[in-house]
């Protein structure tokens, strides 16, 4: 048995980041999505012991090797492709599943780690991101311990539904975890802030990050 099932949702390339679309065209777009799931994909611990990792993704997206692709027909929406990974048996059955989105260009091993090690049982782990209203990243323990809730103010919605099951419910405060990438404003501070992952490169070297800097009055930083 799978102690946990690492389940990261990836939307179709024309749908993903939307909201980018002031400061990004089309290819710009796809190339930051590949390059933040490359990201959080070489955070998720390699120990098979320990995790198996699945992107729940359409025919569309391009998945590294050594990742599991769980085929949904189409992007509905992320508790949709939670819905689909929980169909998979590997996933069900696991002893407890982590969700990690794919825009958490910041989060490290050591942030994983501390998600998924001793995880209550039955119980949740919620990392809410910066403005502490959404969830960057869920761990229910067992899998279909309740529904997700993702979207708006899905950080207490989460938190109400572990009450409500009267269940253990932690919360996880990581600067990693906390930092997802979906407003040009996001873009930009990403862009201010120091670091070598895969998207920075890939910002610096498409000239996204400089254009930015410009745009905002921030100096680019390497």
């Amino acid at each position: 048995m799978t102690r946990t099932a690492i389940v990261v949702p990836v939307k179709e390339p024309a749908q993903a980041k939307s909201r980018l679309r002031p400061v990004l065209g089309e290819r710009e777009r796809r190339g930051l999505v590949a390059a933040m799931l490359g990201d959080v994909l070489r955070a998720v611990p390699t120990d098979p012991d320990r995790c198996r990792v699945f992107v729940v993704a359409t025919a569309q997206v391009e998945v590294p090797r050594g990742v599991t692709r769980i085929t949904e027909p189409a992007s509905r929406g992320y508790n949709a492709a939670i819905d689909t990974a929980l169909a998979d048996p590997a996933v069900r059955r696991a002893r407890s599943m982590l969700v990690l989105p794919a825009d958490l260009p910041l989060a490290t091993s050591e942030d994983i780690d501390l998600l998924i090690a001793a995880p209550p049982v039955p119980g949740m782990r919620i990392a809410p991101d910066r403005d502490g209203d959404g969830t960057n990243a869920l761990l229910l323990s067992p899998p279909g311990l309740v529904a997700t809730g993702f979207g708006p103010e899905s950080s207490a919605r989460h938190r109400a539904s572990g009450e409500a099951a009267g269940v253990s419910v932690e919360t996880v405060i990581r600067p990693g975890l906390a930092f997802d990438i979906d407003t040009p404003q996001d873009l930009a501070d990403f862009c201010a802030c120091a670091g070598r992952t895969g998207t920075h490169r890939y910002l610096r070297q498409t000239g996204v990050a400089a254009r930015l800097a410009g745009r905002w009055g921030l100096r680019e930083r390497g």
